[in-house]
């Protein structure tokens, strides 16, 4: 039986609907993109050496001005390879129009063959070590705080 290199079972939004709704300018758009991203991703997975089998999701936040960032919450820790193609292949892909603020969603996927993930929603370390100590941030304020690599100092509320 021949293992599929990447499988999307669900896209996962994480912020609430009327958030997306004031965000999303196009949800066919929003629609095209992710294909789009599961199509760079499956590529970047294909192609790489490794062969490893694993669950998690490929989280994603487009803000205005057409930017995008990826970030990985797998079950095992990845290959470096396929971190570095996923995180790459993933982040060239045009993004849709975002208005307003961040719009954040994740794909829950599996590499050849894992497991899908029991966890209800991703937490990428980026994100957790930004969070620590801290209040719980909105997802969007979160990935926001995140975008750069460098944790930015979360305002008090």
């Amino acid at each position: 039986m021949t293992r599929e290199p990447f499988t999307n079972f669900n896209v996962v939004l994480l912020q609430p609907s009327a958030v997306l709704e004031e965000r999303v300018a196009s949800i066919d758009a929003m629609a095209d993109y992710i294909k789009a991203i599961e199509a760079a991703a499956r590529d970047a997975v294909a192609t790489s050496q490794a062969r490893q089998s694993t669950g998690g999701y490929l989280v994603v936040a487009v803000r205005p001005g057409e930017q995008s960032k990826v970030w990985l919450d797998f079950d095992t820790l990845l290959d470096l390879e396929i971190r570095k193609q996923l995180v790459a292949k993933a982040e060239a892909v045009k993004p849709f129009e975002a208005r307003k603020g961040p719009v954040v969603f994740a794909l829950k996927v599996a590499l050849w063959g894992g497991k899908e993930t029991r966890r209800p929603a991703p937490l990428p370390p980026e994100w957790k070590k930004a969070q620590q100590g801290g209040v719980p941030l909105e997802v969007g304020a979160l990935a926001e705080a995140v975008w750069d690599d460098q944790p930015q100092p979360v305002p008090a509320r």
